[in-house]
């Protein structure tokens, strides 16, 4: 009997100690001191080889107590794949934690430039590693509008042209596209203020349709003041039935970026030339900064028709054709 109580005694000193060693060695900090190091989870990696990374890589000297961790805890099927920026003295407890909760350190930064198209940033992002090339492209075709009021009344085949609203933003190299155009989204909707919603329905516009003018102002016109009064001239030359005869749009077509397009450009047969069809494109040719959309909502008193851009960049507004005519005489 006494046999018995000194083996039970010993069994629950072995189990104490055990959980007393479990402990000590999750909670036990690397002794591998070579400071700060970018570990990588890939997507769909499993506990073997994300430990044998681990190790090989110095962030783990013992990984029998990280993989029992692991089964302890249930944590086989949580791992965050991404890019981790990770000291090398960690805990087998604390490496848990930031692979558990996807507490990647490493952001990167990028600029989405005002009056870039969705092409240019879908190019930007691909080179930056971000997305796939023509991700961004193909992903705004699908995107449904009903998280979002000013979504509502985008053409119904319409990308998100117009609505990505340039600004610099910090992401995780693992960010997720649809997370990236959230970001950009919601920066948008912001940005369109109770105000200036209420004045466009006011005027009896759509938000589509002003962010679709001001996508043009934007590429066609520089400076707060002279892109409301461009803004006005479009929206007179639309009442009266006049093309708008924007040069952006032709350079949207063919991708050239020309300053002028030429004479054969302006004949192409596209919903987007607006030397050929009247009114307004299809849909925005660009996404545009808050400053032309104001312009759009808000633009000048005035009765020009016509503008034109000197080679010194100086601006020249005419209210007639022929003194428009007159004008690009003089400076071409």
């Amino acid at each position: 009997m006494r046999k018995i109580k000194i083996l039970f005694s010993l069994i629950i000193l072995a189990g104490i100690a055990g959980l007393f060693l479990y402990f000590h060695e999750i909670n036990a900090v690397n002794s591998n001191q070579y400071g700060d190091k970018t570990f990588i989870i890939e997507k769909g990696q499993g506990v073997e080889t994300i430990t044998r990374n681990l190790v090989d890589e110095g962030f783990l000297e013992q990984p029998f107590w990280f993989k029992l961790y692991v089964w302890k805890m249930g944590y086989e099927t949580r791992f965050v794949d991404g890019e981790y920026d990770l000291r090398t003295d960690l805990s087998v407890k604390q490496l848990l934690e930031k692979f558990m909760t996807g507490q990647r350190t490493k952001e990167t930064e990028i600029k989405i430039i005002e009056g870039w198209s969705v092409d240019d940033i879908d190019e930007y992002l691909a080179e930056g590693n971000l997305i796939e090339r023509n991700e961004l492209v193909k992903y705004g075709k699908d995107y449904s509008s009903e998280d979002w009021d000013f979504l509502f009344d985008r053409a119904k085949d319409a990308s998100l042209e117009g609505y990505l609203y340039p600004d610099t933003y910090r992401v995780f190299k693992q960010t997720s596209l649809d997370a990236i155009v959230e970001k950009m989204l919601f920066n948008f909707d912001n940005k369109l203020t109770d105000e200036m919603r209420a004045e466009i329905k006011k005027q009896k516009k759509s938000i589509f349709k002003v962010v679709t003018l001001a996508s043009i102002v934007e590429k066609e016109m520089f400076g707060y003041e002279n892109r409301r009064v461009v803004a006005q001239v479009f929206w007179d030359r639309i009442d009266k039935g006049i093309p708008l005869q924007s040069d952006a749009t032709v350079n949207y077509i063919t991708k050239k970026g020309t300053t002028r397009p030429s004479l054969d450009d302006t004949k192409i047969d596209n919903p987007y030339n607006t030397y050929k069809y009247y009114g307004l494109p299809p849909g925005p040719i660009c996404n545009p900064s808050i400053e032309a959309i104001r312009a759009v909502i808000y633009p000048a008193d005035t009765d020009y028709l016509y503008f034109l851009t000197t080679p010194e960049n100086e601006i020249i507004f005419s209210r007639t054709y022929d003194e428009h005519l007159r004008n690009a005489r003089k400076y071409y």
